[in-house]
């Protein structure tokens, strides 16, 4: 009844009735849910990577920033969260 409604539901349902009904369009049909699965998954974690790296590398400007003000390592490892031992080098 509801695929009736709405046209997206109902053209999503036809294509599941076809599928269904031939084992090998399964097998690619799931094949492919996986492909586009795995292709978002892989995205996902690069951005995140991504994003920490880009997170680092301001820590790591911000603390070069600050030991050139003359600002105490102590005090910028609490500002940036890095160990003393990373600003130091």
């Amino acid at each position: 009844m509801i695929a009736e409604k709405d046209p997206y539901i109902k053209s999503a349902y036809n294509q599941l009735q076809l599928i269904s009904q031939d084992d090998q369009k399964c097998l690619e049909y799931e094949a492919r849910e996986k492909a586009i699965h795995d292709y978002n998954q892989g995205i996902y974690e690069a951005e995140q990577r991504g994003r920490l790296q880009g997170e680092q590398a301001v820590r790591e400007s911000t603390a070069k920033n600050l030991l050139a003000i003359g600002i105490s390592t102590e005090i910028i490892a609490q500002a940036t969260g890095l160990s003393k031992e990373q600003i130091e080098a």
